[in-house]
């Protein structure tokens, strides 16, 4: 596990699970290369398959589901250090075929995301630090001159991805991908999950069960 504990205070967790779509099982194969097959390269956009947000929860791709939620109690437990309940919200295929890329989001409603790479030769997932500030420009903005860039500084934190990797981050923070370079697809599966039981601050009366 890799974990970027500076960038901005934000921490992001990073581990290649050594499992890439050739290892899939037959059926999960066919289901993501039928996705794959439906959609028309050279538009300059990823494709996203959300089927109605629940991409997951087809039967046939529940060793990936099993994946990405081991990773996501992972970073609830050793991460976060949280005790309440996790649930997995939403689930989702990108397809990028050459020089497709992924617009700047964010993922509202959304304690943190679950970014996994079966397939990716080419390509990066981009953080964008809070308001576009790094770590020197919490209440002020100054266009300081850097000598070099480190995640102290920079604005904006580049993390190559590969065939096999899993990011996760908090879900406010605004990312995006750079373009796929190779005519082989690269692909993402995304799932968002939220944490239920009771929530209250020690100091506060207000309480909120989920």
């Amino acid at each position: 596990m890799s974990l970027y504990n500076n960038l901005w205070g934000v921490p992001v967790y990073k581990v290649n699970t050594n499992y890439t779509f050739s290892k899939f099982n037959q059926d999960a194969k066919d289901l993501v290369s039928k996705h794959i097959e439906e959609t028309k390269p050279d538009t300059g956009k990823a494709k996203v398959f959300l089927e109605r947000g629940k991409f997951l929860e087809n039967p046939k791709l529940h060793e990936i589901k099993d994946l990405l939620n081991t990773h996501a109690y992972n970073f609830r437990d050793n991460v976060m250090m949280c005790t309440n309940e996790l649930e997995m919200q939403s689930s989702w295929l990108t397809v990028n075929h050459k020089g497709d890329s992924h617009p700047a989001h964010k993922h509202a409603h959304t304690i943190f995301s679950v970014c996994y790479y079966p397939r990716a030769q080419t390509g990066s997932l981009t953080l964008v630090s809070p308001n576009g500030k790094n770590s020197f420009q919490k209440d002020y903005y100054l266009g300081l001159s850097y000598s070099e860039y480190n995640v102290w500084n920079s604005s904006d934190w580049t993390i190559p991805v590969l065939s096999g990797d899993i990011v996760i981050f908090p879900g406010w923070v605004s990312h995006l991908t750079t373009p796929n370079e190779s005519e082989t697809p690269r692909l993402m599966i995304g799932a968002n999950y939220w944490l239920r039981g009771s929530m209250q601050f020690f100091d506060e009366l207000d309480t909120i069960t989920i």
